[in-house]
């Protein structure tokens, strides 16, 4: 899914922003500019007109779902994967959705090292670069669950370019530690929205 197919496509920054404000006049809704990779700049909005609930899969739904993942019959990862989730579940720690505000496109994903990403540890990373149009966030998987970076790049690859959401753990004395800018464990088509389309 391209959300910028059949958009305008502008030279300068300045043009589309004469266009967003155009926009959110004429609709009253708040247009802004974004810039399009390789290309030039766009006008996108970042509003629904009817907030979805939002539905988020169980590791059973998971096993099920990501079952084309697996290289082999002798391969564990997807059961690894959701048992360490299951484990996780019992901690104190609890699981906060991010990406329900709007809709989110997973654009790319990445493999970093830590000293790429300006820490101090030695281990690698998958970072996502999501975007709603307007901001765009890196959540990484790594640390405790970078063991299943091979599994959540090929859940990431068949992501691409389609709505999402993402998990990450937070404690329960602070639901909001990590933001959804921070550090994601699980990704997950955001099907409340897929339907709309």
């Amino acid at each position: 899914m391209n959300l910028d197919h059949g958009k305008i496509v502008f030279n300068t920054q300045e043009e589309a922003q004469k266009a967003a404000q155009r926009m959110s006049r004429n609709y009253d809704e708040p247009f802004t500019t974004y810039k399009i990779p390789n290309s030039g700049w766009a006008v996108g909005g970042v509003f629904l007109k009817k907030k979805q609930p939002l539905k988020v899969k169980s590791t059973k739904d998971l096993r099920l779902l990501w079952d084309e993942f697996k290289e082999n019959e002798f391969d564990t990862s997807i059961e690894d994967y959701t048992s360490a989730v299951e484990a996780k579940e019992l901690s104190d720690e609890i699981s906060t959705t991010n990406g329900d505000d709007s809709v989110w496109i997973l654009v790319n994903h990445y493999i970093k090292t830590g000293s790429e990403l300006g820490m101090k540890t030695t281990g690698i990373y998958l970072v996502l670069e999501i975007t709603n149009g307007i901001e765009t966030v890196n959540p990484k998987l790594g640390g405790a669950f970078g063991r299943h970076i091979p599994l959540m790049t090929k859940v990431a690859e068949s992501l691409r370019d389609k709505p999402v959401i993402w998990s990450s753990w937070n404690p329960k004395t602070n639901p909001t530690k990590w933001g959804n800018n921070s550090w994601f464990y699980k990704l997950e088509l955001n099907e409340s929205f897929n339907e709309e389309v």
